[in-house]
């Protein structure tokens, strides 16, 4: 046998089985040397303050709850009086064509006329602007827990793209690792069938799984890429350093240990039924409203008007002041149906916001549900993949010490390599699931507060 084609393929094992021994060293560092953590990494503290100064959906709901403020002052304006201030000049050309009066019979003239009126218009009764004001005050409401709702799901929102970019920070490792791997399999097998002790089926496989290791970190990388421009599209800035979860997380059940009260809790202080509720106050009170048309209106008008002319056609002008106050009663009697057709619109509406609000109630349920049994589960999983982690990482190294013994293939070898990553992968992406639903299920009952992200906070390395 050729000495350095024995020599090449000695050299790739011997690479092979270093790589093989300090796989573990490499499983606990390679993240952090891919992704370039450090102490300085943004945690989720820091990308949340970013998100509450820059992110586009917080800051346009802001300024909606602040304009929903003018509707009531909105309302409030029916009551009070309008003034008006009018003013007319007018230039006046008359001319006699013909009189039955003797005396001006004939002639023409020219004169201005100058005229001022002030007018004072004060609503005594109107019921539409009674209703208005109470429409007013439930949509103020509606308002304030559409917002506190915002801030609730950018909490979540948060939460759920830095949990998904670290999520894709260790496939992106993990996938790498495999790479390395796979990559040095490839070469052994070519050295092997290079000197004709393997068939060139095992270089073809080798082949084959490379390019699907590669073709997998490819797309890790993009999914990494793409989960932290979402974080941009959140914050304003690229965030490119992650801080990693500890390895200690403490798994608490929720309490009571009970979905039913739960789910109770949830349709007590979901704000999204509290915001519906709302709707469904101001398409009633809407209904109302339309329905106002035909009810008569008192208002009581003050006017003063002075009007100068300085002549007519039959000689002289006037300086004329005229004060009135008028009580004035309107009784609608007929509109065309338009009153009618909007009263039924306005309760076709109002039907739809209860239907609204009993899909709501029956999307809380499941929310809360799903997120309750999240919790109990990831625990069992966390827990479960925790074993199998470790079970894996001893297969691994039994796999090893028959390979150096040749008890096993390389491709044996690589297969446990694979599969410990692949355990560590789902033993991640546990923890990551079981404190994401923590927060969902206290966002279901609404007690969701900035207070969570501190605790989760505590939870990464710093």
């Amino acid at each position: 046998m050729n000495k350095h084609v024995v020599s090449h393929f000695m050299g790739l094992s011997r690479a092979l089985g270093s790589f093989i021994r300090h796989s573990a060293w490499l499983t606990l560092f390679l993240p952090f040397m891919l992704t370039g953590q450090s102490a300085q990494a943004e945690d989720l503290m820091d990308f949340y303050k970013l998100a509450k100064k820059q992110d586009p959906k917080l800051q346009a709901s802001q300024f909606e709850h602040q304009a929903s403020g003018e509707t009531l002052k909105q309302a409030y304006s029916n009551f009070l009086p309008t003034v008006t201030a009018e003013g007319e000049y007018i230039k006046t050309k008359q001319e006699i064509i013909s009189s039955d009066n003797t005396v001006f019979g004939s002639g023409s003239t020219d004169f201005p006329t100058t005229a001022y009126t002030l007018s004072l218009n004060q609503p005594v009764l109107h019921y539409s602007s009674i209703v208005r004001l109470r429409q007013a005050k439930a949509d103020i409401k509606r308002s304030d827990v559409e917002f506190e709702k915002v801030e609730q799901d950018l909490i979540l929102r948060v939460a759920e793209l830095y949990l998904g970019a670290l999520s894709a920070q260790d496939k992106l490792a993990f996938a790498q690792a495999e790479q390395d791997a796979v990559e040095l399999h490839f070469e052994l097998a070519r050295g092997r069938q290079s000197m004709g002790l393997a068939p060139i089926t095992d270089l073809l496989d080798a082949k084959a799984r490379l390019a699907t290791v590669t073709a997998n970190t490819i797309e890790a990388e993009n999914v990494l890429d793409d989960s932290l421009q979402a974080l941009r599209e959140v914050c304003g800035e690229l965030i490119v350093k992650l801080a990693n979860l500890k390895e200690k997380l403490p798994l608490v059940s929720p309490d009571p240990e009970d979905v039913d009260l739960w789910i109770e809790a949830a349709l007590k202080q979901n704000l999204e039924l509290e915001v519906q509720r709302y709707a469904v106050e101001v398409a009633k009170q809407e209904v109302k409203r339309q329905k106002s048309g035909h009810y008569p209106t008192l208002d009581m008008v003050a006017r003063h008007n002075r009007e100068e002319t300085e002549g007519t056609l039959f000689g002289g002008g006037s300086d004329v002041e005229t004060q009135e106050v008028i009580l004035r009663l309107s009784m609608p009697i007929y509109q065309g149906g338009f009153v009618r057709s909007r009263t039924r619109e306005a309760f076709k509406l109002y039907q739809a916001a209860l239907q609204d609000l009993e899909q709501q109630i029956r999307a809380v349920k499941r929310q809360t549900r799903a997120a309750y049994f999240g919790v109990k589960s990831a625990i069992q999983r966390v827990e479960a993949l925790q074993q199998s982690v470790a079970s894996q990482k001893l297969a691994l190294e039994a796999k090893q010490d028959g390979f150096r013994s040749g008890l096993y293939t390389s491709l044996a070898v690589l297969d446990a390599e694979r599969d410990f990553y692949l355990a560590k992968q789902e033993y991640a992406r546990a923890r990551y699931d079981y404190i994401f639903n923590s927060l969902r299920l206290k966002q279901a009952v609404g007690t969701l507060a900035e207070e969570d992200i501190v605790m989760v906070n505590k939870w990464l390395k710093g």
